[in-house]
């Protein structure tokens, strides 16, 4: 799905960096068959839902790794105050502070693959912020799918947590909703005691 994202608008491919660094990372500690193998299933992936913009690039700019794109949007990054303002007084500027308070949050509370999520999730905000930050020209939209990437990530992490915390097998909570249980009165047995 994040290969082909990157068909609908080139910045995408930034949605990739988070999970190859992770991946490249998880590889790099563990040096094993298993972790390797799920760093090439991604990249095969990848490229094989990139493959339009690929041969579409091929096409109109004789490279696949040539675009089409001119002036502005090729320019070499810089930080200028004014994009900085402009993106900070953005609505989806609040979605961003969102998601990395989230993110801060599931890294700092949870262990385990919540934790792996964050990491994932962290990266990917991290380079996204450079590049669109010291991008020349204002372009808010193009910060909207690292926006909605990250909160459907977190809101799935955030919910299997709870459904994790929900299980029998988790002894605190078990116990709690056992004495919850126990608190509740039903109106039709009170007469009967």
């Amino acid at each position: 799905m994040i290969g082909l994202s990157v068909n609908l608008r080139l910045p995408n491919l930034f949605l990739s960096a988070g999970y190859c660094l992770y991946l490249a990372g998880a590889f790099l500690l563990a040096r094993n068959r298993e972790t390797f193998l799920q760093g090439a299933a991604f990249g095969v992936a990848f490229l094989i839902g990139m493959a339009p913009t690929l041969i579409a690039n091929a096409i109109n700019a004789g490279s696949p790794f040539t675009t089409t794109y001119g002036g502005q949007d090729v320019a070499p990054p810089e930080l200028d105050a004014t994009v900085l303002r402009q993106y900070v007084g953005d609505v989806q500027f609040t979605l961003l502070a969102i998601a990395a308070a989230w993110t801060a949050w599931l890294w700092c509370f949870h262990q385990g693959r919540a934790r792996q999520a964050a990491m994932v999730l962290a990266a990917n905000l991290v380079v996204n912020v450079i590049f669109f930050m010291t991008h020349p020209i204002f372009t808010p939209y193009y910060i909207m799918p690292i926006d909605m990437l990250t909160l459907w990530t977190l809101l799935f992490a955030t919910l299997i947590l709870r459904r994790k915390a929900a299980e029998p097998g988790v002894p605190q909570l078990a116990k709690a909703l056992k004495r919850y249980r126990r608190s509740m009165v039903r109106p039709d047995s009170v007469g009967r005691r």
